[in-house]
């Protein structure tokens, strides 16, 4: 566990997020226990929904391919941390242990292997092509280092509105009909990540009164269907504000612009932070209308899949 914390620290220093610099911290604690308790945990813990191929050389961990279940029944399976040794690339490395992992799943019994690439990896990205992966889903990360004191307050006739809550089923349609359906079979947009709990609701009302959290929420209707939404959120525990927006297909090219400067005039009165936007990367409208912003890639992430054959068995 150590040993492949550490590679992975070495090859993805530069592109990990908060949550990826969390779960390396997790894995090198579990590394740095004494080898029969670190075993332990990592038989306990892992056996059953993440496992993995690794390239040994000289007693040293080079390469590596983690595998974890996503579902209960083990019929989706996610691959990542394929990570090898910059000394030791160009070798085939990473194709036989990509080759191995895929036998793996086969042998689990599992329907699809899923991974996300770079997408200026173009080394990896032809690799994955090659072992017949095929491009569902792009997502980015966009980073503004600081929201604007006088953000551009057009809103180009939208007449946004405020909207009382992010969850409930009409925002929930408009998630749904702003990802293509292969994105959504990739990540799905699930009802419960749109219910209003009491909770959610509490928990704002008591963030806004002690100034230690504030969300806003802005959108545009016509014939009173929700054809655009935004979201900023500011928090006193975060290093940065984060900022979401949806449009709907029919509407792209009309409402991006005054989301977005909707949002940056949000940020602006409660926020000195940097900004952080992840976004839909087939959504062309709105990537051009976030650079117009100021917002710069942070990281541009391909989700492929790949449908698990019966000779894959062989492989």
């Amino acid at each position: 566990m150590r040993q492949v914390a550490d590679l992975v620290a070495t090859v993805f220093a530069e592109e990990l997020d908060a949550r990826g610099r969390i779960a390396l911290r997790e894995m090198q604690v579990v590394g740095r226990l004494s080898p029969m308790l670190g075993d332990t945990l990592s038989m306990a813990l892992l056996n059953e929904y993440i496992s993995g191929q690794v390239w040994v050389e000289d007693g040293r961990i080079v390469g590596n391919v983690t595998l974890q279940s996503m579902d209960q029944v083990g019929s989706r399976w996610r691959i990542s941390n394929v990570a090898v040794l910059p000394s030791h690339r160009r070798r085939g490395i990473a194709r036989t242990l990509m080759l191995a992992t895929l036998r793996e799943i086969a042998q689990r019994q599992g329907n699809w292997a899923i991974l996300q690439v770079r997408a200026d990896n173009f080394g990896a990205h032809d690799l994955y092509l090659d072992l017949d992966f095929e491009d569902v889903a792009r997502d980015a990360i966009y980073r503004l280092p600081v929201p604007p004191v006088n953000p551009d307050g057009a809103e180009n006739g939208a007449q946004l509105q405020p909207l009382r809550t992010w969850y409930s089923k009409v925002v929930q349609e408009l998630a749904q009909a702003a990802r293509t359906p292969l994105a959504q079979w990739a990540q799905p947009v699930r009802s419960m990540d749109y219910e209003l709990r009491f909770t959610t609701l509490a928990g704002e009302w008591l963030g806004r009164l002690t100034g230690f959290y504030r969300a806003e929420r802005w959108g545009a209707w016509q014939d009173r269907q929700l054809m655009g939404a935004v979201e900023t959120i500011v928090s006193r525990t975060s290093e940065y504000a984060t900022m979401r927006f949806l449009v709907r297909p029919a509407a792209r090219g009309n409402l991006e612009q005054a989301l977005i400067s909707r949002g940056l005039r949000s940020l602006a009165r409660t926020s000195s932070n940097s900004v952080i936007v992840e976004h839909d990367g087939e959504h062309k409208e709105g990537i051009a209308a976030l650079r117009d912003a100021g917002f710069r890639v942070q990281r541009d992430l391909i989700t492929m899949r790949r449908a698990i054959r019966p000779q894959d068995i062989r492989l």
